[in-house]
């Protein structure tokens, strides 16, 4: 007997299911489905950057030099010796050097203010 290899089979019943619908099992154009749009977030204004900063500073008047003058800044560092570096959460080492920086700081004020006055009294 002689097989015709041109001659169409004869497709069974489930062949001639995917045969008769290839596009519903293997899609032509595989898409994504439409992806779920989540609700957007309030608009915030972005973060001023360093840039933005400094142009601010650049833009602002220059502070008055009377306010670091006299005896503003010596009240201001024994401020922070007697009651703002007491009450700061630190260690006994850290504590001890911030109020070192600050005595010396105060102390050298203190000879600056010494020298003016001393300057300003002779003739």
């Amino acid at each position: 007997m002689k097989i015709d290899s041109r001659a169409p089979l004869a497709p069974s019943d489930a062949a001639a299911d995917v045969r008769a619908r290839p596009s519903e099992r293997f899609p032509a154009s595989p898409t994504a489905p439409p992806a779920v749009r989540q609700p957007s977030l309030p608009r915030t204004l972005p973060l001023p950057t360093v840039q933005d900063d400094l142009h601010a500073l650049e833009l602002t008047a220059g502070v008055e030099p009377g306010v670091f003058a006299g005896s503003r800044p010596a009240e201001i560092l024994e401020d922070i010796l007697e009651r703002i570096l007491p009450s700061l959460p630190l260690d006994g080492e850290t504590r001890a050097l911030a109020m070192s920086l600050v005595r010396e700081e105060l102390d050298t004020r203190q000879a600056l203010d010494r020298q003016r006055v001393e300057t300003e009294v002779e003739p």
